[in-house]
């Protein structure tokens, strides 16, 4: 019987080296749709769950990600609020970077993540209000003391990965949506269909292909997202001492 956990944090790759939880034990749960990894420990003397989305090794691409699995599990943990945790790319120009977003609706064609098997659910998909405005109130003042831009509302879209997109996508999704990543709408319809809330705070360290006349390199990408990290794991335990 594992212990009960009431909050979870779920973060991509830059977390991964991060150690933010204290007396962390490593568990793996077996669920229906096979087995997660989860490590639980104290934040601020706050039991939490906490997923790598990407694996403890780093080595999950974002279209092999078992979402199914990683919030079954933390349903079987007693979680009832999860903060993800990602970057993204930004698709408007006019937006300076480096910024924050809190998206407070998604678009995901494609993904198809679900918990649903054979029975009918029709759930309304979307981000926990609540959650976003907590993570909004704490991300105001953090934001303007780092000076980053905050993005209080964003459209977040979904693409498969693991590629990035092309100019022409980017070209069309950008008259949709503010920001484009791989994980969050997967995650929060996950969550939704389980009776988890769930809201995100992303990154927004690059624009999107062909957005500005800047060339894409993921290794770019990747360096601007872990000086961000840090200011979003400032963000989030903030957040984590007021739900």
């Amino acid at each position: 019987m594992f212990m009960q956990v009431e909050v979870a944090i779920v973060g991509g790759t830059n977390i991964l080296n991060t150690k933010v939880l204290e007396e962390a034990e490593e568990l793996e749960v077996k669920t229906p749709f096979g087995k997660a990894e989860i490590d639980v420990g104290v934040i601020n003397g706050l039991k939490i769950a906490l997923i790598r989305r990407h694996g403890r090794k780093n080595n999950i691409p974002p279209h092999k990600i078992n979402h199914a699995a990683n919030f079954w599990a933390l349903k079987e943990l007693g979680v009832k609020k999860v903060l993800g945790m990602g970057s993204v790319g930004c698709l408007k120009k006019d937006v300076s970077l480096p910024a924050i977003a809190i998206p407070h609706d998604y678009i995901d064609f494609f993904s198809g993540a679900t918990v649903v098997k054979s029975e009918l659910l029709h759930i309304t998909p979307g981000f926990d209000e609540e959650l976003r405005k907590c993570l909004i109130n704490e991300a105001r003042e953090v934001c303007s003391k780092r000076g980053y831009t905050l993005l209080e509302r964003a459209i977040y879209f979904q693409s498969r990965g693991p590629r990035l997109e092309t100019k022409a996508e980017v070209r069309i999704i950008s008259q949709w949506a503010d920001c484009v990543g791989m994980t969050a709408g997967s995650e929060a319809t996950v969550c939704k269909e389980l009776g988890i809330r769930y809201a995100a705070l992303c990154t927004v360290d690059n624009y999107a292909n062909g957005i500005s006349d800047e060339e894409i390199d993921y290794k770019e990408i990747v360096r601007r997202a872990k000086n961000s990290a840090n200011i979003a794991i400032e963000i989030l335990l903030r957040v984590l001492n007021k739900i």
